[in-house]
């Protein structure tokens, strides 16, 4: 992904840029109500020379070694399944709508199988040149 665009969608979604070198450091915090405190989630980034940017999700974690409520580290989870989301671009349809017991999924679809049928000969067209017909389905 472009790192501009990386950079933009990052802090879009609340990620602060706290360090820049070859690599980019961000960091979104997740206060806790339970302990009254604020932990501090980085995420580092590295582009390449081709200018494609990569997330180094691995490396995602508290910086400091201390106790980390589970409320927050849930939250870091949900915030980086977002961010990989993101970076992975849009999903595709979810199974049922894969799975809807039809031959095409829209009209385009349709349209296209429509046009394949029109070439396609009859069971008694196929008999009459000595062929033999496409069992039933």
């Amino acid at each position: 992904m472009d790192k501009n665009m990386l950079h933009r969608q990052l802090t879009d979604l609340g990620l602060e840029r706290v360090d820049y070198t070859e690599k980019a450091v961000y960091q979104y915090n997740i206060y806790s109500e339970a302990t009254a405190a604020s932990y501090p989630l980085t995420l580092t980034t590295f582009t390449s020379e081709h200018g494609n940017t990569i997330v180094h999700f691995h490396e995602a974690g508290f910086p400091d070694n201390r106790f980390v409520p589970l409320e927050v580290r849930r939250a870091a989870l949900d915030k980086l399944i977002e961010l990989e989301r993101l970076c992975n671009g849009p999903s595709g349809k979810t199974l049922e709508e894969a799975n809807n017991s039809s031959m095409a999924q829209d009209l385009d679809e349709i349209k296209k199988l429509g046009n394949e049928m029109k070439h396609m000969k009859t069971n008694s067209e196929l008999i009459e040149k000595n062929l033999i017909p496409d069992p039933i389905q």
